[in-house]
């Protein structure tokens, strides 16, 4: 029999030892891989998940603040300050409605544009202009009508070289109420009159470059029209400003006659009038 001979017994035994040795130490695989698996599962997921929670936040504190999804997120992520959607806009002070951050960075041009001031002209015949003496200055007139007034002789004889040229002359600004009135009152010349050029004025102009043409203000007490860094005129009202602007756009140069003249109050002998 198997259990009465010497290598019956000892091969049950050594069977039995071999299969208990084989379950002890798959029982402790089996531990140990539990082990390792507690540690690199869900936890290890965890730390992952907080590093990038961390990127998002450092990126909405670049917006100070703003909830994530109030513009673009693709932006948002990277840190960087929002020029649309954020709730100091003036144009935008819910926070950002449209998410369209490049309209909505410059309020100036979502404001209604200034309508220009309608145009104030007076006709006259260009060959039937003269000069007269007028107290202390000189004043240009057609026929019986006059049409302005100079400090000088000289100032009087350029203005008539000028205005015979056309055959209107138009003002900006003549219906202010101030107190220094002339100072905002402009002038220019429209109509062609066709007539032979005469002797030159002396010309004093300033030269720009129309692309640069800006209206500046409430600037004090009035608005100033300035070719970049360039200042030109300075105007009562937005509207006036702006119709100063188109008139200048046609053109090159902006001139005047009589400018610094002695007078109490040179504005008002001081005749403004633009070239190309």
């Amino acid at each position: 029999m198997i259990y009465t001979t010497k290598f019956g017994v000892l091969a049950r035994r050594s069977t039995w030892r071999w299969g208990t040795i084989t379950f002890a130490a798959a029982a402790v695989l089996g531990v140990l891989l539990a082990v390792v698996l507690a540690a690199c599962g869900p936890s290890g997921a965890g730390r992952v998940g907080v590093a990038s929670d961390g990127g998002q936040a450092s990126g909405a504190a670049g917006l100070g603040g703003a909830p994530t999804g109030g513009g673009d997120s693709g932006s948002a992520g990277s840190g960087e300050p929002q020029t649309g959607g954020s709730g100091d806009d003036p144009d935008h002070p819910d926070g950002g409605g449209s998410g369209d951050g490049g309209d909505g960075g410059d309020g100036g041009e979502l404001e209604p544009p200034v309508q220009p001031a309608a145009e104030d002209c007076v006709t006259y015949d260009p060959a039937n202009l003269t000069i007269e003496q007028s107290g202390d200055a000189w004043r240009m007139r057609d026929g019986g009508h006059a049409i302005k007034l100079f400090a000088t002789k000289t100032d009087a004889e350029d203005g008539v070289k000028v205005a015979r040229n056309w055959t209107r002359l138009c003002f900006i600004g003549r219906g202010n109420d101030r107190a220094d009135r002339h100072r905002y009152i402009i002038t220019y010349f429209q109509g062609p009159s066709g007539l032979p050029f005469g002797p030159a004025p002396h010309f004093d102009c300033i030269t720009y470059d129309p692309a640069e043409l800006a209206v500046h203000g409430p600037d004090g007490d009035g608005w100033g029209l300035r070719a970049a860094a360039t200042p030109l005129l300075f105007l009562a009202s937005a509207a006036d400003a702006e119709r100063a602007r188109l008139v200048a756009a046609g053109n090159t140069r902006l001139c005047l006659i009589g400018h610094g003249n002695g007078q109490p109050d040179p504005s008002r002998y001081q005749l403004e009038y633009w070239r190309q």
